[in-house]
């Protein structure tokens, strides 16, 4: 993977990030969303350390291994 695609999954989790912090702040007593605010935030934060590491590597030229597969 090249590290424009890694950016570019970057971004797109720091704005899933953003639009879970938005829904957040905009909730209407009463309802109840089908998928929780915090949910979309951890995924959004999931997706951009996953593809930081990725940009990382991607830079560096240093792969990384699973330790169960040395």
């Amino acid at each position: 993977m090249t590290s424009i695609y890694a950016l570019i999954g970057m971004v797109v989790g720091v704005a899933l990030w953003a639009f879970g912090f938005w829904r957040e702040k905009r909730a209407q007593i009463g309802r109840v969303p089908i998928v929780p605010p915090h949910f979309i935030q951890f995924l959004g934060v999931m997706v951009f350390l996953v593809f930081t590491a990725e940009f990382v590597s991607a830079v560096t030229g240093v792969s990384w291994k699973s330790p169960f597969r040395r």
